[in-house]
């Protein structure tokens, strides 16, 4: 089975590079002392990401109609995000404002709702057959 589609190196990409922008708009505003603008770029990006998710998802259902509730968009993004923002911080671009610990917590905490993700996954993939829904599948 192809778990790397095209859509979802595509998504990957646009990931990639949302990313990269945010952490450069959220390093300037704190560095600039701007931070009532932190949070609001904060949630534009969230939106922004889940918008080529679903946009991305759609179109991997079309290339490829398996039944993944999601997971392979998720495990993309939040290895592409923790990448991204950790190399951020190993070439020395933050603003003095952010802390490694911040995205530790973030890390944590989002490695706990992707593990929910995941146990949620292989509870899909047991009524599937070769990931396609039973339902679907015998129409």
């Amino acid at each position: 089975m192809k778990t790397l589609t095209p859509p979802l190196i595509r998504f990957a990409l646009v990931a990639v590079g949302c990313t990269a922008g945010f952490r450069v708009a959220l390093s300037s505003l704190l560095t600039q002392g701007h931070f009532n603008f932190v949070v609001p770029v904060a949630i534009l990006f969230g939106l922004v990401m889940f918008l080529a998710g679903r946009y991305f998802g759609r179109r991997d259902n079309e290339y490829l109609p398996i039944y993944d509730v999601g997971f392979r968009f998720h495990l993309v993004t939040f290895l592409q995000y923790h990448i991204v923002s950790y190399g951020w911080y190993w070439f020395g671009f933050p603003s003095v404002h952010e802390h490694i610990g911040a995205l530790n917590a973030t890390l944590i905490i989002w490695g706990i709702c992707l593990a929910v993700h995941a146990y949620y996954y292989v509870q899909a993939r047991r009524h599937t057959i070769k990931h396609i829904n039973r339902d679907e599948l015998f129409d």
